[in-house]
């Protein structure tokens, strides 16, 4: 009778009850380890979603702003027929026209490089404008950076190689003050390739984000292996636009 009573001794049931406690905390932290393992695993599957369907939109702006693009070249002849007379300011006029590929709109822009500044060119006035209200920059930190333009265009700069010249807008990055700020604030009203006469810019819409695909060509040293009469010098890869960009500037 002893023995049995024993084994209900308060110390076993102490014992019991402590073992429990251990085994449902064990419980408790194996359930918050999966629970954490499930919600990682869910969060990896949507960010995987969605750059697959960026992959995707990528693509589809690539393939429907080059085929838009190349149709409005092939076409200019008759859109300039049907635009009579010159530009703005008497400058070559721009281009615009709306196809339908597929199911698919698509906006193309083709502007002549004369709609646009040139930093190899452009006056002193010209470049701290540009600086200070399309770059954002203070108007004596426009000034100073305007003055360094000139300097570098004339071989006398300081903080880059001797005898650095830019041959596209990425190099002017080289040049003390001019950052990648600057430049994206800018790059819809800079001429970005020097061999290039045009700039084409195809705009759709998909996935509830507008898409920007541009290229800039020439007329003279096409018919090689593509077989169309002009020759692409620079592609940009599509980017989205944002909320206060429909379409491509220029002046």
């Amino acid at each position: 009778m002893a023995g049995r009573f024993a084994e209900y001794s308060p110390s076993l049931r102490r014992h019991a009850r402590s073992q429990g406690g251990v085994a449902l905390a064990m419980v408790v932290w194996f359930v918050a380890a999966m629970s954490v393992l499930v919600v990682g695993i869910v969060s990896e599957a949507r960010v995987d979603v969605r750059m697959a369907q960026t992959h995707i939109a990528r693509a589809k702006a690539m393939a429907a702003g080059d085929g838009a693009i190349s149709l409005l070249l092939s076409r200019q002849a008759l859109l300039r027929e049907a635009q009579a007379g010159p530009g703005e300011n008497g400058l070559e006029p721009v281009l615009e026209a709306r196809f339908m590929l597929g199911e698919q709109p698509v906006q193309v822009r083709m502007t002549p490089i004369s709609h646009l500044l040139d930093l190899h060119s452009a006056d002193p006035e010209q470049l701290e404008t540009a600086f200070s209200e399309l770059g954002g920059l203070q108007r004596e930190d426009a000034r100073r950076l305007a003055a360094s333009v000139v300097q570098l265009r004339s071989g006398r700069a300081n903080g880059v190689g001797v005898g650095f010249r830019p041959h596209t807008v990425e190099d002017w990055l080289q040049l003390p003050g001019f950052d990648r700020a600057l430049l994206d604030g800018m790059r819809n009203w800079l001429r970005m390739d020097d061999e290039a006469a045009y700039r084409l810019d195809a705009v759709l819409d998909y996935d509830g984000r507008r898409w920007l695909r541009r290229r800039w060509i020439t007329l003279q040293g096409g018919s090689g292996a593509s077989g169309f009469p002009w020759r692409i010098t620079r592609t940009e890869a599509p980017r989205v636009l944002d909320d206060r960009t429909t379409t491509a500037g220029a002046r």
